[in-house]
């Protein structure tokens, strides 16, 4: 019978961590609950698992079984010591620090690697055995070395630590110098670091700013503390980090993810070079080693919880992630992380965002600031309409006044109608189509047909017409009234 006790012989042992380690709950359970990357999985921790899933328990007890089967059968001299050897290289090469050595103080020896089969091994095929293995041991008690990253290079040159430019603290100065304004909210007069050293985002003139959104962020940036951008679609979550780094001279990188995102992605794994193996990083891992980096995690939510779970991991106050080499990647300076999503961390409670997942409350508190990021106002709408389309700014007030009136229909309630579409509605009447062509191909036709038939009904009261008549700078042709006089007199009303 399966126990947490149960040793698992040398032959068992990579079709069990296979067949653990491909069950949907493992990763969740080894990162989460364990803190650890599924490589330094100790058997013990993989026969905890196994036993809280009967149906794999029973698979383990059977590969068990069999394995005896084997080893009580086979003769000595039908051990191939080339296998044998292979079957253990492979198995040290997953086992976690804490089943090799430890500062020094535990160390492994060709006794305890063959304890399980020594009975079955001649003195010749032994001795073998321990020549074969004799480096791998020496390396395997020397533990775990925190290093700066190495790069394997060609054969007789050596590795060698790869330099290039990093970002550095610079200048300070004050978010009001940055985002001016006279308005005399104290944290305008906020101090704020400036960078040099590496190439930051380019600046969007045309971008409007949400000063207290932006003040919120960028005092983050400040402290060092990681903050979470939520809100609707089309809000412009992942652009005000974007135009934050440019402001300040920071690097940025941008992950986003999926369902189908993986840890190997994000930490990296092991792959060949010029014929050798070496360990490569994943793109989080890149990231966390650039000093003043801001990495932005899009839609965080559609992440499954064993990636959702490295992200935990690494955005703690300690800002460290043990790689499956041993080494320890610490965060470089005023690395801070930003998650832009549409979603707080709890789940889509409106139906609009399919696939979301709920995220661990401990994950969530590992960013200190939850900055809701809504619509623009019509004004600031129609100022940044008219600075993407260069379209006359009547016609961007006139648009964007219909949209900010279809928000607050309970009609159209949880309809997304963002500044994108806003801008290719404006771009396609710009290139020769009508607007109710345009108003069709760019806005309504994503939307539910109840929603659709509405929206476009209330477009089609006149609104479109006067929105080509601006767009074109001609006169806007009257609109039929609806007041009592004009029903008086059997006006057609619309």
């Amino acid at each position: 019978m399966l126990t947490i006790n149960t040793q698992i012989p040398t032959l068992a042992r990579p079709h069990i961590r296979a067949l653990v380690k491909a069950h949907p709950g493992w990763l969740a359970f080894i990162t989460s609950t364990k803190g650890k990357l599924s490589a330094q999985a100790r058997n013990s921790e993989l026969i905890e698992f196994a036993l809280m899933h009967p149906s794999l328990a029973a698979e383990i007890e059977l590969i068990l079984q069999a394995s005896h089967n084997v080893l009580g059968s086979a003769p000595a001299n039908n051990v191939n010591p080339d296998d044998l050897a292979d079957d253990i290289v492979a198995d040290m090469t997953e086992m976690g620090p804490d089943e090799t050595s430890s500062g020094g103080e535990k160390t492994f020896g060709l006794d305890d690697i063959l304890g399980a089969v020594d009975q079955f091994l001649s003195p010749l095929v032994r001795g073998e055995i321990g020549k074969a293995l004799g480096p791998v041991i020496d390396a395997a008690n020397r533990g775990p070395v925190e290093v700066e990253r190495i790069v394997e290079v060609a054969a007789g040159e050596g590795p060698r630590v790869v330099a290039g430019p990093k970002a550095r603290r610079d200048k300070r100065t004050t978010f009001r110098a940055l985002f001016p304004s006279k308005a005399k909210d104290a944290w305008r007069d906020a101090p704020i670091t400036l960078w040099a050293g590496v190439a930051a985002p380019a600046i969007d003139p045309f971008y409007v700013v949400n000063h207290l959104q932006m003040a919120l962020a960028a005092t983050a940036l400040e402290r060092g503390t990681n903050f979470w951008l939520n809100g609707p679609a089309g809000t412009g979550k992942s652009t005000l980090p974007e135009q934050l780094c440019a402001a300040v001279g920071r690097p940025i990188t941008r992950i986003g993810m999926t369902r189908q995102t993986d840890v190997e992605t994000l930490v990296g794994g092991f792959g060949l070079v010029d014929g050798a193996t070496v360990w490569q990083d994943g793109v989080l891992v890149k990231a966390m080693r650039c000093p003043g980096m801001v990495i932005l995690i899009d839609e965080l939510t559609f992440a499954p919880a064993g990636v959702q779970a490295i992200i935990q991991l690494v955005a703690d106050d300690h800002r460290t992630l043990t790689l499956p080499t041993g080494e320890v990647v610490k965060a470089a300076d005023g690395v801070v992380f930003c998650v832009a999503d549409n979603t707080n961390g709890s789940g889509d409670e409106g139906g609009l965002y399919a696939g979301t997942n709920v995220s661990n409350a401990a994950l969530v508190t590992r960013f200190k600031r939850m900055i809701t990021i809504n619509y623009l106002t019509p004004t600031e709408e129609a100022e940044a309409l008219a600075n993407h389309t260069s379209c006359p700014l009547p016609a961007a007030r006139h648009l964007a006044d219909f949209v900010a009136e279809c928000r607050r229909l309970p009609t159209l309630a949880g309809v997304v109608i963002s500044l994108r579409q806003m801008v290719g509605f404006t771009q396609t009447v710009q290139d020769g189509f009508s607007s109710k062509e345009a108003f069709i191909t760019a806005i309504s036709s994503r939307m539910p047909a109840t929603e659709r038939a509405t929206i476009e009904a209330k477009a089609d009261l006149a609104w479109n017409s006067t929105f080509e008549a601006l767009i074109h700078s001609k006169a806007v042709p009257a609109t039929p009234s609806d007041s009592a006089a004009s029903k008086a007199f059997g006006d057609n009303v619309y």
